[in-house]
């Protein structure tokens, strides 16, 4: 390469010359013998030296083309390798940094690189509720990576492995918003009803569909329905009474307005749990009330008042004693209705609610003494 890189260099000279002889071939028939004699250079060997010189240009720029060949041959390999080594993923030491890293790719809107990052810290969790955090934040990164199916599979992973009851409703409830966001409400119902069909006691499906019916749905009396399957499918398996499944079965009746039935069920709840007693009493006064029996309304409201608010019904405090105080109001109970006015408008977080109260504690101070 050396040799031909000087070669390229002398063949300027002698094509500069050879056309220095070719014009002097325009002087006169002396000055052109002086010229020749002067030279000794043959008109033939002017044919040469341009024909050599061409050449020289010649194979100048078939090395060019050549190197250009060879570089162009090397550099794909090059973009090729740096895009390799930029698409492999991270290497993780333990479960926190990977879960760490997962979430500041989700915020950064990386979901891919989130959703990697949240498969490598399943598999150095050391623990089962590892493992289920890891599958609840994938909820939001499959769906917005458009996988249905993976985000359903980690939502049944998380409602069968919760490490307790609040962690699976929080992520039911994700779903069902990004179901309503998503437009894929017709596609969690058959899925899940599918799986129904094939097996009438799949608990992670009931469950769901409890949830769906509630939430999204707002058929209240098909989720009663689900509500009675799980709570027999909690007996044959021999599982603890479910007093909170009790009661969102009682508000099912309550809100299909099917008030017996609800009083009915808020009384047989009352009598399960201390913790809920007095909340349930309460709500079996307003359903016995809205149903026309007004003895067992005003009986069911003095038990809840004779108990006091349990820690169901703290809750909301405002609830309970605005519930009892209009109660107690309606039945010209003037002590017991001053009583709970005054409790909630202390407990009211809202002016209106607040002014509310004040009319009707002025209303009760106006009865008579019962």
């Amino acid at each position: 390469m050396e040799k031909m890189n000087r070669c390229n260099l002398k063949w300027p000279a002698l094509l500069g010359w050879s056309f220095e002889v070719a014009f002097a071939g325009h002087c006169n028939r002396n000055e052109e013998n002086i010229m020749n004699q002067r030279w000794r250079v043959p008109r033939n060997g002017l044919v040469f030296v341009s024909a050599f010189a061409i050449a020289l240009i010649g194979l100048g720029r078939v090395a060019s083309a050549q190197e250009d060949a060879v570089v162009a041959a090397i550099t794909p390999e090059v973009a090729t390798s740096d895009e390799t080594a930029s698409e492999v993923a991270p290497v993780y030491s333990n479960f926190r940094e990977a879960y760490s890293a997962a979430f500041r790719f989700r915020e950064a809107g990386d979901f891919q690189a989130a959703k990697v990052a949240l498969q490598s810290a399943i598999e150095l969790a050391t623990r089962d509720r590892e493992i289920a955090d890891a599958h609840r934040t994938l909820i939001s990164v499959h769906s917005e990576l458009g996988d249905q199916d993976k985000m359903f599979e980690s939502l049944e992973y998380v409602v069968e492995n919760a490490p307790y009851p609040a962690f699976a409703s929080l992520s039911i409830g994700s779903v069902n918003a990004i179901a309503r966001r998503k437009g894929w409400v017709n596609e969690m119902k058959a899925r899940y009803e599918k799986q129904l069909k094939k097996d009438p006691q799949d608990r992670t499906a009931l469950v769901v569909m409890e949830a769906y019916t509630y939430n999204v749905a707002r058929d209240h009396a098909k989720r009663g329905e689900y509500i009675d399957r799980l709570l027999k499918l909690n007996e044959e398996e021999g599982k603890p009474l479910d007093v909170e499944m009790m009661i969102n079965r009682a508000f099912c009746d309550r809100l299909t307005r099917d008030f017996e039935t609800a009083a009915k069920r808020y009384e047989a709840v009352s009598k399960e749990s201390e913790d809920v007693r007095a909340y349930c009493l309460m709500e079996a006064a307003y359903c016995w009330e809205n149903a026309g029996n007004k003895k067992k309304a005003l009986k069911a409201a003095l038990a809840a008042d004779a108990n006091g608010p349990d820690k169901r019904a703290k809750r909301s405090l405002y609830q309970w004693h605005r519930t009892l105080a209009d109660l107690f109001l309606t039945h010209l109970k003037k002590d017991e209705a001053i009583k709970h006015f005054e409790a909630a408008l202390e407990e009211a977080n809202i002016d209106a609610y607040r002014d509310q109260c004040r009319e009707k504690l002025r209303i009760a101070n106006a009865l008579k003494d019962s």
